[in-house]
C-alpha cells in the first residue's frame, strides 16, 4: 500500500476514533446525570423507609378500630396497601415474620390475651419495616456500585481510545515524514 493510501486510512481511522470519543464522553455526561438523579432518589427512598418506621409505631400502637367516615375508610386502605409494616420488604424474611405474628396473634387471641396483640403488632412491624429499610439501602447502594463501575469502564474506554488515538497520531506523522522524504528524493 503506498504511503499517500496509508496516510488517508489512518486519518479515517483517527476521525473515526476521535467520533467514538465524543460520543462516550457524552454518555459519561449522561451517566453523571443520571447517577446524580439516582442518588437523590435513592436517598429519597431510604429516608421514606426510614420516617416510616416510627410512624408505624405510631398508627399500630393507636389501633385503628373503625373508620368512621368515607375519607378514613380510605386512608386505612391506601396505609394498609403501601406503607403499613410489612408491604414494602421482601423475600423469605417477610414471609417469616407474617407467619410469626399470625402464630402468635393467633396464640394471645385462643388465650384470651387480646391486649398483648397491638404490642405483638408494633413489634413485628417494628422488625418489617426494618427489614423493607435494609432492603432499601441495599438496593441503592448495590444501584450506586453498579453506576461506578460502568462510569468506570467507561472512562477506561475513553483513555484507552485516546492512546490509540495518540498512536495513530504518530503513526500518520511518521508516514506525513516519510512522505516528505520521498518527495524530496524524487
Amino acid at each position: 500500500m503506498s504511503l499517500v493510501r496509508q496516510y488517508e486510512v489512518l486519518a479515517k481511522k483517527q476521525l473515526a476514533l476521535q467520533e467514538g470519543i465524543e460520543l462516550m464522553k457524552q454518555i459519561q455526561i449522561d451517566l453523571n446525570r443520571q447517577m446524580m438523579s439516582a442518588n437523590v432518589w435513592g436517598l429519597t427512598a431510604v429516608a421514606a423507609n426510614a420516617t416510616l418506621i416510627p410512624l408505624n409505631v405510631i398508627i399500630n400502637s393507636f389501633e385503628l378500630k373503625k373508620a368512621n367516615s368515607i375519607y378514613q375508610t380510605l386512608v386505612r386502605q391506601v396505609y394498609d396497601k403501601f406503607a403499613s409494616s410489612g408491604t414494602r420488604a421482601e423475600g423469605v424474611a417477610k414471609t417469616s415474620l407474617g407467619i410469626l405474628k399470625k402464630v402468635v396473634v393467633e396464640e394471645l387471641t385462643r388465650n384470651a390475651l387480646k391486649d398483648y396483640i397491638p404490642g405483638v403488632n408494633i413489634l413485628i412491624g417494628l422488625a418489617e419495616d426494618s427489614l423493607a429499610f435494609w432492603q432499601a439501602l441495599q438496593t441503592v447502594s448495590s444501584g450506586s456500585q453498579e453506576m461506578k463501575m460502568i462510569a468506570r469502564n467507561i472512562s477506561l474506554k475513553i483513555a484507552t481510545a485516546n492512546r490509540e488515538l495518540l498512536q495513530l497520531g504518530i503513526q500518520r506523522a511518521y508516514i506525513h515524514d516519510r512522505m516528505q522524504e520521498v518527495s524530496r528524493i524524487a
